[in-house]
Order: C-alpha cells, then structure tokens, then sequence
C-alpha cells in the first residue's frame, strides 16, 4: 500500500513538472516539518548575526535602531515557531503508553484502556511511516530533475536534505520497536494479571456470592420455620450482622497479606471508630445487651424517666434506638395529657436511666394504686370492709395469676414468695384534717385504667349510702 502511494506521488509530481520554486511547498508533514526546520534555523541564525552587529556597536545611531527593529520583527517570527514541530525528534514525540505507568486493574483490564491507547499511538506511527515514504519519494522526483536539467547546485541541495531524511529512518524505527516493546509488556501484564489477580478476584466473588445466597436461604428457612414474628426478626438481625462481620473479616484478612498488620489495621479503625462514633458505638453496645440479655422485648411495656415519663409498647429494638407506641395510662392523664405516639429512645438509655419494665419475662400484672381522702370523724372499720369486698370482686380472680406469674421469676431471679393480696393503708394528711386510704390492688397491665375506673365508681358509690363515711370535704 504505501509502495502504491508512493507511486502515484512519483507520478504526480512527473506529470506536472517538479518546479523548482514549488520545492519544500508541500502538505506532508515530514516535509513541512523539514521546511519549519529549515526556517528556524535560518530565522535563528540571523538573530545571532544581529545580536553579533549590535554588540560591535557602540555608538547609538540610525542603522542600529534599525537593526534593533529588524531583530524584534525576526524574533516574533521565531515565536511562531514555537507551537509547530521543529525537527523529526519533536515529530515522532507522540502520546503512547509508559511501560512504568502501565498498573492493569479490573476497570482498565476489562475496558482495555492500555490496549486502546497502544493503538492509538500505532495508529499514529502508521500514518508518520506513510507521510514519511510519500516524502522520499517527493525528494527523489525532485532530485531526478535536478540531474536531468543540470542544476548542479539544486542537485546538491536535494540530495542533502534526503541525507537528512535518511537519517530519520533510525527514528522510525527505534520508535516501532518501542510500540512493540510496550505492546509486549501490556501483553505480558494483562495476562499475569488475568492469571493471578483476576482468578482471585473471582474467588474472592464466588466466596461472597455463596455467602450471600446462604444469606438468602438462611433468611427464608427462618421466616417459614420461626415460631412467631418477634422470633424470626431477631434471628435475622443477627443473622445479617454476623453475615456482614464474615464478609467484612474475609475481605480484610484476603486482601492485607500480613495478618499482624490486617489486625493492627482492624484495631485502629474500630478505636478510630468507637471515638468518632461514641453515641452510636455505646447504642450499638447497649442493642446487644437488648438483645441478648432479655430485658427488655418487643412487645413489653415498659417506662423510662427523662424530662418526663414516656410509657409505651416497645414495637421495634434497632441496632440505634428502641421504639415505643405511646399508650393511653394513668400517668398520661395525670401528666403528658396526650398518648398514641411513636417515640424513639437512644438504646444507651439503659445504662444512664432506669427502665420500668410493667411485663418483664412472665410478669403481666402489676400493683396500682387508688388514693381516697375521708374526713377523720369517719368510720375506718366500715371502709376498710367495704374496700375489702370491692377490691376482692373486682380483681379477686386476678390475685392467683400474679401469684403464679411472680413464682416463675424465682427460677432466675432471688425473690422471696409474696401472697399479692391488695393492700389497704390509712394514713393522716399533712395538714391534719383528713385520712387519706391508699388501696393497692393487682390487675394486668392493660387492663388498669378499666379496672381502676369501675372500682373507683364502685367504692364511692358504696360509700354514698353510708351515713357514717364522710369524704374529705363532704357533709351528711
């Protein structure tokens, strides 16, 4: 191919005459590189010349000012040289890949981005080689000419200039035997790269894949086997956690070769971590005992003290925060005013306040209390039995569940036998005019503010039709 073209540029030039003053006029680069050459020297010797005559100047006259425009006018011509190529070195100076730049990873591997840029600069070359044949044929033409028209000192220049060109040859190819050597290297790198790392980065892939996908099945054996809700939503917490500590390690201790160092490094950032993300670390912490320790569960009723007492149903125990349904209670009315909303507690809470668990384990009832005040000329014997009968109605079938509810906690806990019978007190108020009676009796947590409403009607209706039992305040 490039011998054809070669051809036709000999044929061409033969056709229309080889002119003389067309020589060097032509759109190759080679041979306008050589002609910017040619120019630059030339431009860059007459500066010298004139640097040279205005030095040997000494007075100041006309013809130096003259020769001081001259070389302004010639040096801004040797500027705009700058940005073109000078020479066949600066020529063949493309862009091509540098043999200690050349890192293969999984982006440039599978891109082939070394490979491209390879090709890039090959194609490049291929396009100089051929400008640089088409060249040699021009010189030849023009040389041909000269010899047959005789122009001895034509001749003498067409033949210096191919010298030069022919000294370019060695250019050519020291720079196709680097785009070879280069092409080599790539070669070679992509397939140590392709034998080592790549096998490992599919193990290393495969290995993660199983674990996901034990993961998976993992998760669905839990959800189809659970024995309730509460049940598989813990499983799979911890299952996700362990997961993710495994997948976290393997990659940890796979890619760090020296395991001291890998330990060193997993120490230092779960420092770095545990200072930067204290709040979160000491939540995290504070899940762990959550959930291991059985204090606290979804479902429980519990309260934590703050500002203000929050009471609610603890319907979700994250790695960051519990969350509570806020229910409608005694204290709500006496105090908050307002119930039915979610609340979010920082999982430390339970190192720093003290939580009231009103379900703990097997414990479903709890004491509550009813406070009365009666004027003190009152018969105490009279409401202490009607207290008695009430209470003993009421929430009498309650007594034996709380009973045996409690005994079960003596299996973990030192706790001495209690009776849970309700307990009725009298006591004298500050101020000395009134008894107050404080009736503590045992109901289910769900169930006291209906239970402590019907006695609380009930008693003081009963009281109504007694004419020896006054309430505080009130005349008979």
């Amino acid at each position: 191919m490039i011998r054809l073209l070669a051809a036709l540029a000999a044929l061409a030039i033969a056709c229309f005459g080889a002119s003389k003053a067309d020589y060097l006029n032509d759109r190759n680069i080679w041979i306008a590189t050589y002609k910017n050459h040619t120019e630059y020297e030339a431009l860059k010797a007459k500066i010298d010349d004139l640097n040279k005559k205005i030095a040997v100047l000494r007075v100041r006259s006309k013809s130096e000012r003259e020769l001081n425009e001259e070389l302004i006018l010639l040096e801004a011509q040797l500027a705009s040289y700058e940005t073109l190529p000078k020479n066949f070195s600066e020529l063949l100076d493309f862009s091509m890949p540098q043999t200690d730049k050349i890192n293969i990873n999984l982006i440039n591997f599978i891109a082939k981005t070394h490979r491209r840029e390879l090709e890039r600069a090959k194609e490049r070359f291929k396009s100089l080689e051929k400008e640089y044949v088409l060249a040699i044929a021009y010189l030849d033409e023009y040389e041909a000419q000269a010899g047959q028209d005789g122009d001895a000192e034509f001749l003498e220049r067409t033949r210096s200039d191919k010298r030069y060109f022919e000294l370019a040859r060695g250019l050519i190819d020291q720079k196709e035997r680097a785009l070879d050597t280069i092409g080599g290297f790539i070669e070679t790198s992509e397939r140590n790269y392709r034998e080592q790392e790549l096998t490992h980065i599919i193990v290393v892939a495969v290995v993660l894949a199983a674990i996901v996908a034990a993961l998976w099945i993992t998760r669905r054996a839990i959800r189809r086997y659970a024995m309730d809700a509460e049940t598989s939503a813990f499983w799979i917490r911890l299952l996700n956690i362990v997961t993710a500590a495994i997948a976290a390690l393997f990659l940890i201790f796979n890619y760090i070769d020296n395991l001291l160092y890998a330990l060193t490094f997993v120490g230092f950032v779960a420092a770095g971590l545990t200072i930067v993300m204290k709040e979160a670390v000491l939540n995290f912490v504070a899940w762990l005992r959550l959930v291991f320790g059985g204090a606290v569960v979804v479902g429980d009723r519990i309260l934590i003290y703050d500002a203000q007492p929050v009471i609610g149903d603890v319907i979700g125990i994250s790695p960051m925060s519990l969350t509570l349904y806020e229910n409608i209670t005694h204290n709500n009315a006496a105090e908050i005013k307002r119930a039915g909303r979610i609340v979010f507690i920082p999982n430390n809470f339970i190192f720093t306040k003290a939580i009231y668990n009103y379900t703990h384990d097997t414990m479903k009832t709890l004491y509550d209390l009813i406070e009365i005040p009666f004027e003190i000329k009152s018969d105490f014997e009279r409401i202490n039995k009607i207290t008695e009968e009430t209470v003993s109605a009421l929430t009498g079938r309650y007594i034996e569940m709380a009973k045996l509810q409690y005994d079960r906690l003596r299996d973990r806990y030192t706790m001495r036998g209690k009776r849970m019978r309700p307990k009725i007190q009298f006591m004298l108020q500050d101020d000395g005019k009134a008894m107050r009676m404080y009736l503590w009796y045992v109901a289910p947590y769900r169930d006291i503010l209906s239970i402590r409403s019907a006695m609380t009607l009930e008693l003081l209706r009963r009281f109504k039709n007694e004419p020896n039992i006054l309430l505080s305040g009130e005349t008979k």
